[in-house]
This record gives C-alpha cells, structure tokens and sequence, in this order.
C-alpha cells in the first residue's frame, strides 16, 4: 500500500499528453507594425498615420497577447546640414492624447494564420473600444468611442473673436509682456514691448493700398472656429489663403489632438510632420541664405526644444467664463524658446544683416524701417528682463456647441 501511494505522483506526472494535444501556438511572433509594414489604423473611423504598433504574443499562452501603441519616431537629421546624434531621431505623439505609449492586453482568437481581438480599455486620460485582426504581414486596428475622462472643454466650439480697429485691445490676440526694458523707437525714446506689439498687430501691412489688413485683422479671414471633441480630437474651421481659397475648410480628423490636465490647463498635440515641415523651410532657408555663425548650433536647439513639444505636447493656459475663452502659452514656455533662439537669432550678424536689407526693400515699412529695425535690435534685452508674458488668441462661445461636428 506504501509503495502504490507513492508511485501515485509519478503516474500523474505522465499524464499530460491531453494537455499537449491542447497546447494553443499563436501563429504569429512578436511583429511590429507601421503604415509601411501593414498597419491600418483608424481611430473614430479615420485613418491615421505616423503610428506604431508592436504584437507581442503570450509565450505560455497562444490565445494572449500585448498590444503596444506608440508613434513612429521622427527623423529630424535631414534639417541639419550636418549629422547630430542627439537631434537625430526623437519621439512623436502616441494614439492617445495625453500618452506617448499606451499597452493592452488582448484576447485572441485564432483562425489559421489570422488573429482576431477586441474588447474595452483605458489610459489615464479616456476610455476606448478596441477591435482588429492581425496576420504575419498586416495588422487592421479599429479605436473607437473614445471619450475623454476630462470633459471640460468636450463637445464645445468656439469662433474667434472678431476685430476690432478701434480697440487694440479687444481683439482675436491676446498679449501680455511686462518686462524691465522697453522697446527703444529712437534714440531716448522707448514704448512697453506689450504696446508696441498691439500697434504692430493693428497696422494695415499685409495687402496694398485700401485693401490692406492689419495681421490681427486677417486672422479672422484665416480662422472661423475650433471645436473641441469628446474624442480628444480639435478640428478647425479655416480658410486655406496662401493656396488660393476662398471657402472654409474644415481640418481633418487626427490631425490635432488635446487634453485637460487640470482647471485652465490643457496640453494640446500637433501633427508632427506639419511642425516639421516648417522647420525644415527654416532651415533651408537659413542654409540658401548664407546665415552662418553659431546658426547651425541654435537650428539643434531649436529642433530640441520642439522636438519635445511634438512628443508631450504644448502645454496651454486657458480661462474661462460662460461665453468667453483666452488660450495662451505663457511665460513657462516662451521664455526658454525665446531667449535659447530667438535672441541667439537677433545677435547674429549675419542673419540681421539679411532682415535689415529686407525691411529696407520693403516698401509698406516706407519711413518706419529704421525704427523696426532699432526695435528688433532692442529685442534681445526686453527678452532677457521679462517678467511677465502670454501671447494666445481670445474666443467667444458659438451659438451652439455639437458632439460630433
């Protein structure tokens, strides 16, 4: 009796060849996926680009799985006219608003070669349903009912503020900028940097004759209304002027992403390659030009420092009442940008040589270019003696606010 209990545990032991025959292999390894290797990625039905996903199966159980979402990491190399390791490839915004890497964990259901999934998750900053297949060499993602877990500012729409050629200060821009140092108009003679900018704002030199505007003005011919979804998504009414057009637009979905952060703070996430483009004009601009210098050095600072706004967002200021709303970057953001490249910029020699020979061959400055230009070289020390700064746009609530438009 002794000896047959024992043996007991040694013919357990053998009896697992039904567990084997049981045995679930995921046919699909540890893949990842982009628009350029199989990745379709809708989030609310719209595609969208520039992201990546990484499967990775269960090692001990084929029917799990992890899904990773993240966006693909932006080459900024080709804006440098030299190779720059730390500039070189850098994060971008994720999926989600609000996280740069989100990772679920999914249940498969295996058919031959495919997988299949779906099921509800969340990030810190929404909610979402999640549904989609995936084989050896594509991956179809379907995010949807998105909903923000801060709604302050969900499912609201709001115009900009119209302007006003009497009120400098009651207008589309809002400024702000107290600093020690004033601007200098002439020799002696200084203005506030913030009274000089609403004047600047408010002086008809885009156009000619009595067709020109003021930049203020034009402002509300290039820009209707924002709308803030319950999706995280921002979509903008505008008019595409530069191009020729004449009717508004409404921007694409998953362009331009948000999210409340706490009361009167919000982060918003821009669509990278947009950011990168325009840095990629100033660069090249920069190198056709001839600017020299320490040029090279402030375009890595300058890729550093928006490089990382790409990738964790622009954190705005808002306030707000009723029927009215300011959003603003302040002093937390600008001044770093301001004085690591502006001022580095307004020193240089070379590049002010080439704005000053601008402003001269512009003829809306006329008899005002020397006192630009006495302003611009004054910049550098109103800069650096800021105390107090926001500069953002003034909206007014639209008459009706939509879920989905």
């Amino acid at each position: 009796m002794f000896v047959a209990l024992c043996s007991i545990p040694l013919f357990t032991s053998c009896s697992n060849d039904d567990d084997d025959d049981n045995f679930v292999i995921c046919p699909i390894g540890a893949t990842e996926y982009t628009s350029a290797s199989g990745l379709n990625l809708t989030y609310e039905g719209e595609p969208m680009l520039g992201k990546l996903v990484r499967f990775l199966p269960d090692a001990f159980d084929g029917t799990k799985a992890q899904l990773t979402l993240e966006g693909e990491p932006l080459d900024w190399s080709s804006l440098l006219s030299r190779a720059d390791a730390s500039v070189s490839t850098m994060a971008s915004p994720g999926v989600f608003p609000g996280s740069t890497s989100v990772t679920i964990d999914v249940d498969l259901t295996i058919n031959g070669d495919q997988c299949s999934f779906s099921g509800v998750s969340e990030t810190d900053y929404c909610t979402f349903k999640y549904e989609g297949k995936v084989s050896a060499g594509s991956m179809d993602l379907s995010l949807s009912d998105v909903m923000l877990k801060n709604d302050a500012l969900a499912a609201t729409r709001w115009n900009l503020l119209p302007y006003d050629e009497l009120d400098a200060n009651n207008g589309p821009v809002h400024i702000v900028w107290t600093s020690e140092k004033g601007v200098e108009i002439f020799s002696g003679f200084e203005l506030p940097i913030e009274s000089v900018l609403k004047l600047a704002l408010s002086m008809p030199l885009i156009g000619e004759g009595d067709d020109a505007k003021a930049a203020a003005q034009m402002l509300n011919a290039v820009l209707q209304n924002v709308t803030f979804r319950p999706n995280g998504n921002i979509v903008a009414t505008y008019m595409d002027v530069a191009n020729g057009s004449t009717s508004w637009e409404r921007s694409p979905s998953n362009l331009a992403q948000y999210v409340v952060e706490a009361d009167g703070q919000m982060r918003v996430f821009l669509n990278p390659q947009a950011i990168m483009a325009a840095t990629s004009r100033a660069a090249r601009a920069a190198r056709e030009n001839n600017v020299g210098g320490d040029m090279s050095a402030v375009l890595v600072q300058a890729i550093q420092a928006i490089s990382r706004m790409v990738s964790e967002g622009v954190p705005l200021s808002y306030t707000r009442d009723a029927d009215n709303m300011t959003v603003f970057l302040d002093e937390e953001v600008l001044l770093p940008l301001l004085k690591g490249i502006v001022v580095p910029l307004l020193q240089n020699e070379d590049f002010m040589n080439l704005i000053i020979e601008a402003i001269a061959s512009d003829p809306s400055f006329g008899s005002m270019s020397g006192m630009v230009v006495g302003a611009l070289q004054s910049l550098p020390e109103v800069i650096n003696t800021t105390t107090e700064l926001e500069i953002g746009l003034n909206l007014v609530k639209a008459q009706a606010d939509l879920m989905h438009n």
